[in-house]
């Protein structure tokens, strides 16, 4: 069978035109035969460099029609569907699994890699989190009550972590160290979970593929966030001194989301303190950031991945538009096959607007200090 690759983003906040470029990282899990579905041709260097490394496809689609997403552009095209109804039988691969992706795949015959729709919005929400497995305590909140509950707990606590139901990349997620934070809840219409502001020492993200039949752990990277929580990348492999505890408690977790009815690729987000606790603090039922870099280490690296190092570093900004070409010219070596080490870029739809994210393998330092020139 044939994977066909959608990844619609499906974000109410951002920069839209920016958000439909996203969908070419579905070419770091795309092997030669697969298919994939884009708003607009890739930079052609740019695909020519990852076949030159073994990565991607050129069976590259491009609906016909205007709509607000890219899943909606497939919807529309009646031509596009009849042509991918008419392929060997076809996986669809969505980056989140939404009613607009099981309908495509229901109009094309195809199999859905992922969740009933319903389920995973349910799982998103961490509500969910709440009811399956053990975690930190939280108190619910809503706009007419978070302020006062929050002042409650930044008295018992003195710091205190605000987070909304559904986070994305440490967007709704609000580190609180005094009362003067909260005024930005003052006209706010959300739901919130409120927790004490643990001393982290790790943030470790475990990723699975998981199938009715089959549970697969894809590999365990740790988290890069700032002073804000706000996600900045991850770091493979692991630093835990836990990492067969991670296992165990996600593991469980998954056999709960399996027995549910889930599967396709989720990630399992956790922190560390330095106390030794452990906790679950997200689920993402989705293709994670680490997902593309774990993939692409894999293929690379079949038989030594577990002894090579990556690091993957998101929305690099370097200040001004530039091409593909323009760009490999200025942040130190790509990837080369033969030494195992340097750069894979990605997101490079985003240079339009100065920016791009990067997969580093081998040398972290040589590989930054490259990049940090290009920014400044």
């Amino acid at each position: 069978m044939t994977n066909l690759f959608i990844h619609t983003i499906h974000l109410k906040t951002g920069n839209k035109l920016k958000l439909q470029q996203y969908p070419e990282r579905a070419l770091l899990l795309a092997e030669e035969k697969d298919i994939i579905i884009l708003n607009n041709y890739p930079d052609t260097d740019y695909l020519n460099y990852l076949l030159s490394i073994g990565i991607g496809t050129r069976n590259i689609l491009i609906p016909s029609v205007k709509a607000e997403s890219l899943s909606e552009k497939i919807l529309k095209d009646q031509q596009l569907l009849k042509y991918l109804s008419n392929q060997n039988p076809l996986i669809l691969q969505p980056y989140i699994s939404t009613a607009a992706e099981a309908k495509i795949a229901k109009l094309i015959n195809a199999t859905l890699n992922g969740a009933p729709p319903d389920l995973t919005e349910q799982i998103n929400n961490k509500h969910y989190l709440l009811s399956i497995s053990p975690t930190l305590e939280y108190k619910t909140a809503n706009s007419a009550t978070v302020i006062a509950i929050a002042k409650q707990q930044i008295k018992k606590y003195q710091q205190i972590v605000i987070s909304g139901v559904q986070s994305y990349g440490g967007i709704e997620i609000w580190p609180i160290n005094n009362t003067n934070d909260l005024i930005k809840f003052e006209n706010c219409k959300e739901q919130y979970l409120i927790t004490k502001k643990y001393k982290t020492s790790n943030s470790p993200n475990i990723q699975y593929q998981i199938q009715p039949n089959q549970i697969e752990e894809i590999g365990i990277t740790d988290q890069i966030l700032d002073e804000k929580l706000t996600y900045k990348g991850n770091i493979y492999p692991s630093k835990s001194k836990q990492l067969e505890k991670i296992r165990q408690d996600s593991y469980i977790v998954c056999q709960k989301l399996q027995a549910a009815g889930y599967k396709g690729i989720l990630g399992i987000d956790f922190i560390e303190t330095i106390d030794n606790e452990l906790f679950i603090v997200d689920i993402n039922a989705r293709t994670n950031t680490s997902s593309f870099g774990l993939h692409v280490l894999k293929k690379l690296f079949p038989n030594s991945y577990q002894n090579k190092s990556l690091k993957i570093i998101p929305n690099i900004n370097i200040g001004k538009t530039k091409t593909f070409k323009e760009l490999t010219g200025k942040i130190g070596p790509l990837f080369n096959k033969e030494t195992g080490q340097g750069i894979i870029p990605y997101n490079v739809g985003g240079l339009k607007w100065g920016e791009f994210s990067g997969i580093l393998i081998g040398d972290f330092e040589l590989d930054w200090c490259c990049i940090k020139r290009t920014c400044s």
